[in-house]
């Protein structure tokens, strides 16, 4: 369920009305400028090695203007006669700056190729040269977050997981609950995907925490009294029919309050990652509460012989009748 479209360009959330989004609108417009690029590079680079370095860069597609110290004042101009006050603007002790000019927009798969290209001229001519700026950062946080999301995302299923076998001390019903609550995601999440909606690049983890964290608590509740009606001697159907019964108010009560706190500030907020973000967590509620209450109870019905088998105080025996039921073996 990752195949939907994720942006990493938070100021295209903002409202438009913004001075700072119209400025860059205007940027764009009249300059066709999209991001500006700061190169840093030894401040000792030599002035040819610096005009090459900055030619090269010139080439790069999309890159539209480059200046620094070197390419303002030029060659004929010993540095020496040059003012410090003029000079520090672009040059330190250590470091000198350059400025580079893009075409191309933030987190976009074009930008991100162009600051390869620059970063490779850069530490052609500087080992330890770097390249900063919105786009620069940006490249970065999306190759950061695309490993540490995955990583959350299997350590949160991990986490959920122990918690389950060590409540009901079951082989079977962990992966039974994660799998139902992994759907549920998977549902809201695939919504989006084949409604085409754009989402910020945070939701893969924050709906796959907090959503996995809310339908945790109408799964427990419902599985607990469903082992609890086993264990008395109910047969499935039977014990299924309660569980499912004594749960639904809770779980549709709990379900509904997360919904109305989250759906109220999707609708109000001008911020457009506030506003997904909770409108996927609003109907997150909606559609575990449905998932909890449809498919889990038939998982039960479906594997309700293995569950019993693979979970501890369950033991497939005889009651008073004759027929077979499950009996709890354990004193509780």
């Amino acid at each position: 369920y990752k195949n939907y479209d994720v942006y990493y360009k938070l100021d295209s959330t903002l409202p438009k009305t913004l001075e700072s989004v119209i400025a860059n609108s205007k940027l764009e417009e009249e300059y066709n400028m999209n991001s500006t690029h700061i190169v840093m590079v030894d401040s000792s680079m030599t002035a040819k090695d610096a005009n090459k370095m900055i030619g090269e860069m010139n080439d790069v597609d999309g890159v539209k203007f480059t200046l620094g110290f070197n390419s303002l004042v030029g060659t004929a101009i010993p540095e020496e006669i040059i003012p410090d006050s003029v000079k520090e603007v672009l040059k330190s002790d250590n470091w000198q700056i350059m400025l580079v000019g893009s075409e191309y927009e933030v987190a976009s798969d074009a930008v991100n190729e162009q600051i390869t290209k620059l970063n490779d001229i850069v530490t052609k001519y500087d080992s330890e040269g770097m390249i900063i700026g919105e786009a620069p950062a940006t490249k970065d946080l999306i190759e950061i977050t695309n490993k540490d999301f995955s990583v959350v995302s299997v350590l949160s299923i991990a986490a959920i997981f122990i918690i389950i076998v060590f409540t009901f001390k079951s082989v079977t019903l962990p992966v039974i609950l994660v799998s139902v609550i992994e759907l549920a995601i998977m549902i809201n999440l695939g919504i989006s995907y084949f409604t085409g909606t754009e989402l910020p690049f945070i939701a893969s983890v924050v709906i796959g925490t907090i959503q996995l964290g809310a339908t945790v608590d109408y799964a427990i509740l419902m599985t607990t009294r469903y082992q609890h009606e086993r264990n008395s001697g109910k047969d499935k159907k039977e014990a299924v029919g309660i569980a499912l019964g004594t749960s639904v108010k809770s779980i549709i009560t709990s379900a509904l309050g997360f919904f109305a706190a989250t759906v109220g500030v999707a609708v109000y907020s001008d911020i457009g990652m506030i506003s997904s973000l909770c409108m996927l967590l609003a109907r997150g509620a909606l559609i575990s509460m449905v998932v909890v209450i449809t498919v889990l109870p038939s998982m039960f019905m479906l594997f309700d012989k293995i569950i019993c088998k693979t979970s501890a105080g369950f033991k497939v025996g005889k009651n008073q009748t004759g027929h077979k039921q499950e009996l709890n073996m354990t004193t509780t």
